[in-house]
């Protein structure tokens, strides 16, 4: 079964609008809140990458989240909720690699996600606004690890957990997003 939102066209999905999107999201939440929020998590964590990543970036991952695959989106830090400008995780340039370091709070489909959304600084920038990078980390990368589920009063069917990152080697070719 191929997934509508995720992946566009050329890729594996089917295109939708936004607006057709929305209904879906409402459509689902009707019928079960917590599996609109899985739904929902995973367009946006994977929207940047359809929107703005490279055509290598696409064909490699697309797929895998238009045959079912989830994506998450990880932001959330516990010093860093609303103002993301306070978040610790760092991005390190490393040769052709970076290397991710920190923690995430609160993160939906974190531990069932086949790639996150990953938002982090990025350490040789002074600017704490400039500094906000994003990357794709892929489930299975060294270093990366989900905690317990958030025992939640509600919408228990979507998980939620922290994310741990210990010297995550992510190839920029293949990761990084930003655009220099």
């Amino acid at each position: 079964m191929k997934c509508p939102i995720g992946a566009d066209a050329g890729h594996g999905g089917a295109p939708m609008s936004y607006r057709l999107y929305l209904e879906c999201v409402s459509v689902i939440s009707e019928a079960c809140a917590s599996t609109g929020i899985i739904y929902a998590t995973n367009f946006h964590g994977m929207k940047p990458l359809i929107d703005f990543g490279s055509e290598a970036q696409k064909s490699r991952l697309l797929p895998r989240i238009a045959e079912g695959g989830l994506g998450a989106l990880a932001i959330t830090e516990p010093s860093a909720g609303s103002d993301a400008t306070g978040m610790k995780t760092s991005f390190t340039p490393d040769g052709d690699d970076i290397i991710v370091s920190g923690g995430k709070i609160f993160i939906s489909n974190g531990d069932v996600a086949e790639l996150t959304l990953l938002f982090g600084k990025r350490s040789e920038i002074d600017d704490p606004k400039g500094a906000i990078s994003v990357l794709i980390l892929e489930k299975d990368t060294a270093g990366f690890s989900a905690g317990a589920h958030e025992d939640k009063m509600g919408h228990r069917a979507s998980a939620t957990v922290p994310l741990s990152f210990d010297n995550c080697r992510v190839p920029i070719f293949s990761g990084h997003l930003a655009r220099d």
